[in-house]
């Protein structure tokens, strides 16, 4: 019985990799790629400090966090970059509304944070977090 358990360990991680991927290949050139990727990790980094922040009962200061890097106030990083290294320019319509709705999500949590209420922060932070599963779970780009 242990026998088959260990072969059948062994066999399931390999049936997992060989399933499709069935998200949406978008193909931009790798600066882009690179300024996005480094963008998403900023963006994680970002929800970890309101995280602890909401947790710490700093809601200005995850408020700020929200706004200042995720939020409409942190749109158009790319605006000076070539447009080989602007990831918007190759995004699907759709891949990109949803990283505009994410920034509007992102504004509206810090107006949420600002009331003090956690409940209504947690609520509003899924909207973020929301939009980053939308579009892991539509989209890839490699």
């Amino acid at each position: 019985m242990k026998r088959k358990i260990c072969l059948l360990l062994g066999v399931l991680p390999c049936l997992t990799f060989a399933a499709e991927d069935m998200r949406q290949l978008v193909k931009m050139p790798l600066e882009a790629r690179a300024e996005m990727r480094a963008e998403m990790l900023d963006f994680q980094t970002a929800l970890n400090v309101i995280i602890a922040d909401l947790g710490d009962g700093k809601f200005a200061d995850a408020a700020n966090t929200a706004e200042g890097q995720i939020g409409l106030s942190a749109m158009g990083r790319h605006r000076n970059a070539p447009m080989n290294a602007r990831p918007g320019m190759h995004m699907p319509a759709d891949m990109h509304g949803i990283a505009r709705g994410m920034h509007a999500a992102g504004s509206d949590f810090a107006k949420a944070a600002r009331s003090g209420d956690l409940a209504k922060s947690l609520q509003a932070l899924t909207a973020v977090t929301g939009a980053c599963v939308a579009c892991h779970r539509s989209y890839r780009t490699q």
